[in-house]
């Protein structure tokens, strides 16, 4: 009879190459979520830089706003201590030390502002400047992890087309028959159509099949499926006993 071990070599090295193909495939459909990976920490930096970049531009507005406040104010109250040297009698002299001591209020205030601004600048500047060096850096680490990831998306690339190219030339070489059925079966089990045989049982569903049929699995005369999942069988020969060392 026909032995049907080419087959079934054939067959597992065609099952081997589409695990392989299927794993460059799965390599490649995560370069994006790769990609997005190694660009996060960059991204974070970017905008903590930019929170700190803004706030330091709206205190700055903040100072120079309170700066011409307190000019303005600096001349009203110049303005009231002039007029109270020219009051003439005490509701005028009141009145004026009330405008005076409430433009003095205000000119503590803004003064008091001003001064809490500049040690938020004093502390934001040095923290922008260690947001700016920490982007930096990571845009340099990030650039050659990326630069890494696209020459293992092209070697990817170029492996799975040479392994699409071996899948093409080695299914003409296995029968007929025996292609439809791998085929087949390949449609429930994909990549999985082909499973050992360890004593009478199928390593892949673990189940035992039948002792004429694991007899007919070791005689490798035709092709056996698995009385339970369809998988086809192979077993392995047990290896040759070593020969004795020479006397």
């Amino acid at each position: 009879m026909r032995l049907v071990i080419p087959d079934l070599e054939r067959l597992q090295a065609l099952q081997e190459l589409e695990r392989q193909a299927a794993s460059l495939q799965t390599a490649i459909g995560q370069v994006d979520a790769r990609r997005l990976a190694i660009e996060a920490p960059v991204v974070e930096a970017r905008n903590v830089l930019e929170t700190l970049t803004r706030t330091i531009e709206e205190r700055q507005t903040q100072r120079r706003a309170g700066d011409r406040d307190v000019a303005t104010i600096q001349q009203r109250l110049t303005k009231y201590r002039q007029q109270l040297m020219a009051v003439t009698n005490a509701r005028e002299y009141e009145a004026a030390q009330h405008e005076v001591a409430t433009a003095e209020a205000d000119l503590k205030a803004r003064e008091d502002q001003t001064i809490a601004l500049l040690f938020e600048l004093d502390e934001l500047t040095p923290q922008a400047e260690q947001a700016r060096q920490l982007l930096a850096d990571r845009e340099d680490a990030a650039g050659l992890a990326l630069a890494g990831l696209a020459d293992e998306t092209r070697r990817h690339k170029l492996e799975l087309a040479n392994v699409e190219g071996s899948i093409t030339a080695l299914r003409p070489t296995v029968t007929p028959t025996a292609l439809a059925l791998y085929d087949r079966v390949s449609k429930r089990y994909p990549r999985g159509v082909v499973s050992e045989l360890k004593g009478e049982l199928c390593v892949a569903c673990n189940v035992k099949i039948r002792p004429m049929l694991a007899s007919a699995v070791r005689k490798a005369e035709q092709l056996v499926q698995c009385e339970n999942c369809t998988r086809l069988l192979y077993a392995v020969k047990p290896a040759a006993p070593a020969a004795p060392p020479a006397g």
